[in-house]
């Protein structure tokens, strides 16, 4: 069973890199978006009344001013605390930014004990009697991140579980896919807090178990931390076929295609991407298209 675990670790994070790659080039290689031009654009300089650049005299001589902290700030209000969701309902947002914070946590709580692990590797002692600072600290950091992830999660999951389900307008956009997401979040969770209240509220065997990995020698875990790591595994795998990966191409949305107000101008990149699209062919017909004929010879 070790031997499968640790097989099953390396497999489920080198599968989730490789499809996150392969997702985001790919939508970086999609065709030139159709341009919103909604106005006001957050980084434009006359952003405060809704003007643009297009206002000013002879506007595609000069070097153009975009206010690139202002649109960052308005971004990090929308991970940080879905502020859009806030303002429409907040009952709904109180459960959706629960789960989120839940998954927020959970890579942060990975992220900890990978680091832990290789801190062990070198000697250095990861607890509470530490006598390491760094070992003291990100000892306490695991211990308030794991709990709070899970109980997070159930909490969370549970809420949206129950609010889509019951809400007739919300029920609609809700897939049995989606379902089974919150209830797998849920279960994952639960697996977790029983595990560290089961591991005397340390994470000490999952930190070992990680140790084995790195050096090639993996270690033997009970009942409980072979179910908990087999569902962190599964979660992996599954979450490229979610829309979690929207964590990334909210990125895009907002810079590539919300916020974008390049001008195409004689001679830029932008003109040469649209201009290998007019290469490609119709694939439909009207009284003035003809199948079949590329669009720059319609």
């Amino acid at each position: 069973m070790n031997i499968f675990l640790a097989l099953l670790t390396y497999f489920a994070y080198i599968f989730i890199i490789v499809m996150y790659t392969i997702k985001i080039v790919k939508y970086l290689r999609l065709p030139v978006h159709l341009r919103w031009d909604l106005y006001p654009v957050i980084h434009e300089e006359k952003y405060r009344y809704g003007g643009s650049y297009f206002e000013g005299l002879n506007w595609w001589t000069g070097a153009r001013q975009k206010s690139f902290w202002r649109a960052l700030r308005y971004l990090m209000r929308d991970y940080l605390y879905l502020e859009s969701y806030l303002k429409k309902n907040f009952s709904y947002w109180l459960v959706l930014y629960t789960s989120h914070i839940s998954f927020v946590l959970l890579i942060i709580f990975q992220i900890l004990i990978i680091v832990g692990a290789l801190l062990s590797l070198n000697d250095i002692e990861v607890s509470r009697t530490s006598p390491n600072i760094s070992g003291y600290f990100l000892y306490r950091f695991t211990q308030f991140t794991g709990p709070a992830c899970f109980i997070a999660g159930i909490a969370g999951n549970s809420g949206l579980l129950i609010t889509r389900f019951a809400n007739s307008d919300l029920r609609l956009y809700t897939s049995s896919f989606m379902y089974f997401g919150y209830v797998f979040h849920i279960v994952l969770s639960l697996s977790g807090l029983i595990f560290w209240l089961y591991d005397g509220y340390s994470f000490l065997q999952y930190r070992e178990f990680w140790k084995g990995l790195f050096i090639l020698n993996p270690v033997s875990a009970n009942t409980v931390l072979t179910c908990f790591i087999i569902l962190i595994n599964l979660h992996l795998i599954y979450l490229p076929f979610t829309r979690a990966i929207h964590y990334i191409t909210r990125l895009f949305a907002f810079f590539l295609i919300r916020w974008d107000d390049e001008p195409n101008v004689r001679g830029s990149m932008l003109e040469k991407k649209l201009i290998k699209l007019f290469d490609q062919k119709v694939s439909w017909s009207a009284p003035h298209i003809q199948t079949g004929k590329k669009w720059n010879e319609q």
